[in-house]
């Protein structure tokens, strides 16, 4: 019987090396055991401090946003407390000399080649006038404004050229109507602080607000009365434009309530500006101004000369 054969190695038999080692996985470390417990708390530490991270990640988002928003109201309102919105501030000052020179030294030959072509607004003849308002023992010429209106602003120069041809004008101020208004900033003349003299008429003016809408003069009793019973129909178009400004009263007479021409005319003009065309009887400033002054004149002229017909 010949030799035996060598007892059967197990790993050649069936492809493993001796080592017992697939040849598949050769070259590559077996996981050891205790490794595997530390790799999975590692992982799960990792996990857990993403979302600590993202917790915090949404926490802080709300929070960021709610910083912004007060950072944007404080710097909103600290804009509002330091700056000063377009004409909130009240001006007014002593008209130039040259102004006041030119507005109650309009020539009577330029009146007189004026009509009131451009009149919108017509004076009003009081029904059933009686005797002619007086105040001082003279007639008496009511005037109520507002500097901050640019309606009054425009009448403010038409009674000034008007009432210069029956008296002595001195302290005209000068302003402009609300820049927030239609026909903003319209510059114009102010009465708070002005005088006038005549040895036949007696004014008297109220400028209820300044050329910022604020408060200025309180309205007396007077004049109360007299734009209750005649700054309404008929005088005034409709009821809602009751109490209307500039109110003109000439001796319980003649009524205005409103611009007798409109103020468009004087659009981006200064006080000098308008002041200075006065005297030229081609310029639209001049048609304006001096033909509604002319108006005014004649029915002064009227309730003067003529008090048993006025009415």
């Amino acid at each position: 019987m010949g030799p035996s054969a060598p007892p059967c190695d197990p790993g050649r038999k069936t492809g493993w090396p001796a080592s017992g080692i697939p040849a598949s996985r050769a070259g590559r470390p077996r996981a050891q055991g205790p490794q595997r417990p530390r790799a999975r708390e590692r992982i799960a530490a990792e996990r857990a401090a993403q979302k600590r991270a993202e917790a915090r990640r949404r926490l802080l988002l709300p929070v960021g946003a709610v910083t912004a928003v007060l950072a944007i109201v404080v710097a909103l309102v600290t804009v509002k407390l330091t700056s000063t919105p377009a004409r909130l501030v009240a001006s007014e000052s002593i008209a130039p000399a040259t102004v006041a020179r030119q507005v109650t030294g309009v020539p009577a030959t330029v009146l007189t080649q004026m009509s009131p072509g451009q009149v919108i607004t017509p004076l009003q003849k009081v029904r059933g006038a009686g005797a002619p308002l007086t105040a001082g023992g003279k007639p008496a010429i009511v005037f109520v404004s507002e500097e901050s209106c640019p309606f009054c602003a425009a009448e403010r120069w038409a009674v000034t050229v008007a009432l210069s041809h029956f008296g002595t004008w001195s302290q005209l101020g000068v302003t402009r109507s609300a820049a927030t208004d239609i026909y903003p900033d319209t510059a114009t003349l102010s009465f708070r602080t002005a005088r006038y003299r005549s040895a036949d008429l007696t004014l008297l003016t109220t400028e209820l607000t300044d050329s910022a809408g604020h408060p200025l003069q309180a309205q007396t009793p007077l004049e109360a009365s007299l734009i209750s019973s005649f700054d309404v129909p008929p005088y005034v178009n409709s009821a809602d434009q009751s109490g209307a400004v500039p109110f003109l009263d000439i001796g319980n007479q003649y009524i205005l309530a409103g611009a007798q021409y409109d103020p468009q005319v004087l659009a981006g003009l200064s006080a000098t500006q308008i002041a200075s065309q006065l005297g030229n009887s081609s310029s639209p400033v001049a048609r304006a101004i001096d033909g509604s002054a002319q108006v005014i004149i004649a029915a002064i002229n009227q309730v003067l000369h003529h008090p048993a017909t006025s009415g």
